[in-house]
């Protein structure tokens, strides 16, 4: 047991802030870095990627197109010029992507100029996936992220909120994924403005992320979510993958989009540390 406590007490030095407890905790801990690293190599913490794989099989928003936005083109071989090397063509918003403040915001930041240590903190799950079973158009709530509070307490500032409906299950069906209907609309679950709200009055988190294709329900037609959070400094992470492996509270991510020159956005690499108490001893 306390191996276990000081292995989380590192992690949460390392990645939850700045605050002055954790950079006395720091002080006392000088080869603290060097441990959880440690802890990583040896399964102590694990690392869940949250990211789906791209390529042309990819769901995408069906606006504008019928065919697969992802592009992979050769332009060397290994055989011909003794390297490998493609040409890449796809939409910033695409695949598990990052949406940067500027996308819905026009004075809100590109997502180049989203400060990197807000890309990395503390990462809560609220499991809705319950509601989004029996119905399509699921909204979270915000009775949703209430219940969670009195069973997990409350959540931590400037942290990353997840949403698990369990959509991405569907991944990588574009008919499944998107859900379109007869007349063009989309159907998958997502946020209510009550529950967007709640988060900002709240619990000022850093970022939001769900494992749909919008932190807005599929029908939405005015984006309302997008404008609420976008318009408060918040960055979205869109179409995540496995946060079934990530516990309620107690993990750390890590979001990491391409640094591209006012971009509203960027495909992302997104990870998860996540304490895994059965390898203490």
């Amino acid at each position: 047991m306390r191996k276990n406590r000081q292995t989380w007490l590192m992690l949460a030095v390392l990645l939850s802030g700045v605050c002055a407890a954790s950079l006395a905790a720091r002080a006392q801990q000088p080869d603290s870095l060097a441990r959880v690293f440690s802890a990583i190599q040896s399964g102590q913490i694990g690392v869940v990627d949250l990211t789906h794989t791209l390529d042309d099989q990819s769901p995408y928003w069906p606006e504008g197109t019928a065919q697969s936005p992802f592009h992979a083109t050769s332009v060397a071989t290994i055989e011909q010029g003794g390297y490998f090397a493609r040409k890449l063509e796809m939409p910033e918003h695409f695949g598990t992507h990052m949406d940067a403040p500027a996308h819905f915001d026009p004075k809100g930041p590109t997502v180049d100029q989203i400060p990197a240590t807000q890309l990395l903190g503390a990462a809560i799950v609220v499991d809705v996936s319950d509601g989004a079973r029996s119905n399509s158009d699921y909204r979270v709530t915000a009775q949703d992220v209430k219940n969670w509070e009195k069973v997990n307490g409350a959540i931590p500032s400037r942290c990353v909120v997840f949403f698990r409906t369990g959509w991405s299950q569907r991944w990588p069906s574009q008919k499944d994924y998107m859900n379109q209907d007869a007349q063009g609309t989309l159907h998958f679950p997502g946020l209510s403005v009550e529950a967007a709200r709640y988060l900002l009055d709240h619990a000022h988190p850093a970022g939001i992320g769900i494992d749909t294709a919008s932190i807005d329900y599929g029908p939405s037609k005015d984006f309302e979510v997008h404008h609420l959070t976008l318009s408060a400094g918040l960055f979205h992470l869109e179409n995540v993958a496995s946060l079934e492996r990530v516990p309620a509270r107690g993990a750390y991510v890590v979001a990491l989009p391409m640094k591209l020159l006012g971009g509203s956005g960027s495909p992302a690499r997104v990870l998860a540390l996540v304490p895994r108490i059965g390898r203490q001893k």
